[in-house]
């Protein structure tokens, strides 16, 4: 009997530390995005090239965290979703930047949650939302 109450606590605590362990893996993900949001907005380049590899690079950090932690990833985009709407909000159309900036804004402006949704919804949500021509 008491071996059981050992075991049981044991296992709660066990319990307990996975999801506090979780919660801080998240959280890192969280802080991350709002840094490389911070990097990306406010990065200078000497040139083109530059620039390009530095978003090829985090496109492939991204791809890799999609793969191989899911919720990671949405967590990540999610915080990064945030931070582009406050600098906008902030920066109110007075900021300039390059194309691939824009670019690669507009991909996190228009992040969804849930990436899962059906074909068949997408292409009702696309019938309904295309204008008739007669």
């Amino acid at each position: 009997m008491r071996l059981k109450v050992h075991i049981t606590v044991f296992l709660a605590l066990g319990l307990a530390a996975i999801a506090s362990a979780q919660e801080n893996d998240l959280s890192f993900y969280e802080n991350q995005a709002k840094k490389d949001a911070y990097k990306e907005q406010t990065a200078i380049f000497l040139n083109v090239d530059d620039e390009k590899d530095f978003w090829q690079d985090q496109v492939r950090y991204e791809k890799e965290l999609k793969t191989k932690n899911r919720l990671a990833y949405q967590v990540y985009m999610t915080s990064k979703q945030e931070a582009y709407s406050q600098y906008a909000h902030s920066c109110n159309n007075q900021c300039t930047h390059s194309d691939y900036f824009y670019e690669k804004a507009s991909i996190y402006f228009t992040y969804k949650d849930n990436e899962n949704i059906s074909k068949g919804a997408v292409g009702s949500i696309v019938q309904v939302a295309s204008p008739r021509i007669f």
